[in-house]
């Protein structure tokens, strides 16, 4: 083994609210000791505590342009790069040019199919490219094995060349349902129960099903982190139809200060890779309700870690919401499963292990 650390360059070509920008700088955290990190993303606010100026270069937020594409040739050059490790849809193209003329190792994480949000041209365009251009790709990583199943099934070729790497995410403190709630920490002023979901405001997210189930369930309180280009729209949908219990707080840093005053977890997304934001939740233990997709029914069990609804039933959705929140022993088990899932099979000594293997492979 070389005495000098293997250079990989991560690449998103977004730094918004998301499984991929999370799994990127979990991936550095944990792995640093044995690898040397570099990072091609647009520009975030925490940088500067995660990578030096001199590893990290901006790019444009979900935007391919040849200045970036020259630039990150030139930047991996400069630095010596030996793998380039691209996560997301947007990433992967520009990875897979910049390999081209760099002849490097290229894994390519996918975070998640974006088909349910293609016309059927725009679908069909996106397989016929994934299947084009995806021979460059030395290892194709999929974070869950419904996102697996999901690329065959879209007849996308994935080569063998190919790993299933559940995402993970750090141990927590288990949340206490006894301790006394104080919703003012959070900014609210009532002591209904909170509901919260973690969710880019885009299209996959869903996250106009949150705001009907809200309407529905008025008794309690529906908290959403996370921001996107539906927030204009989301805010006039909240004020047309005169929902009051809906609060959107935007991105914020220290997510687990709104988990922790909360009692259950919605996810109603149409599609997930494996979601960090579930996984998050359960690290402390709250329940969970979701809607049942791809990369959900990877992560909780249904009746025992949380609850199942399909896509578009509210009633249902709300049904399971007040089913656990109304039930003090069923909402303390569905807890203490949750959490014990994520200690049992979600932690990161495990993802860890499988990306050094894989990392190795490449070296």
């Amino acid at each position: 083994m070389s005495l000098f650390k293997t250079k990989i360059l991560l690449i998103s070509s977004s730094a918004k609210t998301g499984g991929g920008p999370s799994h990127i700088f979990l991936l550095e955290e944990l792995l640093k000791d044995q690898f040397d990190f570099y990072l091609a993303m647009p520009l975030f606010s925490q940088k500067n505590k995660i990578f030096d100026n001199n590893k990290y270069l901006a790019i444009a937020e979900r935007k391919i342009s040849i200045s970036d594409i020259i630039r990150l040739i030139k930047f991996s050059r400069k630095n010596s790069i030996d793998i380039i490790h691209a996560h997301g849809k947007g990433a992967g193209l520009i990875a897979r040019v910049i390999k081209i003329f760099l002849n490097k190792p290229l894994i390519y994480t996918f975070h998640g199919m974006p088909t349910l949000s293609f016309s059927g041209v725009k679908k069909l365009l996106y397989i016929l490219y994934e299947n084009i251009t995806g021979w460059i790709d030395d290892e194709k990583v999929f974070v869950s094995i419904s996102e697996k199943i999901q690329a065959k099934n879209l007849k996308i070729i994935i080569g063998k060349n190919n790993s299933i790497i559940n995402n993970s995410t750090k141990k927590m403190p288990k949340i206490r349902f006894n301790k006394e709630k104080n919703n003012s920490r959070i900014g609210i002023s009532n002591d209904k129960s909170n509901v919260i979901s973690i969710s880019r405001l885009v299209y996959e997210k869903n996250i106009f099903e949150i705001f009907k189930i809200a309407k529905k369930f008025q008794i309690y309180n529906f908290i959403v982190l996370g921001d996107g280009y539906l927030l204009d729209k989301a805010k006039n949908y909240l004020k047309t139809n005169n929902i009051n219990n809906v609060y959107l707080f935007g991105n914020t840093i220290d997510i687990f200060k709104y988990l922790y005053e909360s009692d259950l977890f919605l996810s109603t997304s149409l599609n997930e890779g494996h979601p960090i934001s579930v996984l998050e939740a359960m690290s402390i233990g709250l329940p969970i309700v979701a809607s049942k997709v791809t990369g959900n029914i990877d992560t909780i069990k249904n009746g025992f870690s949380g609850f199942f609804y399909e896509l578009g039933d509210v009633n249902r959705a709300g049904y399971f919401i007040e089913k656990i929140l109304e039930n003090n022993d069923l909402k303390l088990e569905i807890s203490s499963n949750s959490f014990l899932t994520h200690r049992k099979i979600f932690t990161t000594n495990k993802m860890k292990e499988e990306y050094i293997l894989l990392y190795r492979k490449y070296e």
